[in-house]
């Protein structure tokens, strides 16, 4: 592995650079990810389609996905400062897609190992993480550490 991608989401990024940290020697590349993307724009769209109802004014989607990027943008740049505490250069990257699993598993590749932290559902299993990460775990090209974040 030639990289590691850490993947933040704005929750308890401190905690999980915290424990990337101890990960990064072992590395060339540091990354630092956070992933967004349109599934609530989608879903509103089927449940109009699916009750009947006109398509109506241009859903408030587009606004929101800006939005979203650019708070996407604040947390990457955020874990890149808490990196820089610890000593640790990192670049990072906003990914985009159509939820933040399929744009993190659409990124991820063999020379990419992805960091991110599990939801807090806790037992062992498909159902104890949640439903990103479980994308992430089945669909990712290269190895995934899940960490548990108390």
């Amino acid at each position: 592995m030639q990289r590691l991608a850490i993947c933040l989401d704005g929750v308890q990024d401190d905690e999980l650079v915290a424990a990337a940290a101890a990960w990064t020697p072992r590395f060339e590349r540091i990354e630092l990810w956070c992933a967004y993307g349109d599934e609530a724009a989608r879903e509103l769209e089927h449940v109009r389609e699916r009750h009947g109802r006109p398509p109506g004014p241009p859903p408030p989607h587009h606004r929101h996905a800006e939005i979203d990027r650019e708070q996407a943008e604040a947390i990457v740049k955020r874990g890149a400062k808490l990196m820089r505490g610890r000593h640790i250069e990192a670049t990072v990257q906003v990914l985009g897609g159509r939820d933040a699993g399929h744009a993190l598993a659409a990124a991820s590749g063999s020379d990419v190992a992805l960091f991110l932290a599990a939801g807090h559902r806790g037992g062992v299993g498909p159902h104890s993480v949640g439903h990103v990460a479980r994308f992430v775990i089945d669909h990712a090209r290269g190895p995934v550490v899940i960490v548990r974040l108390d």
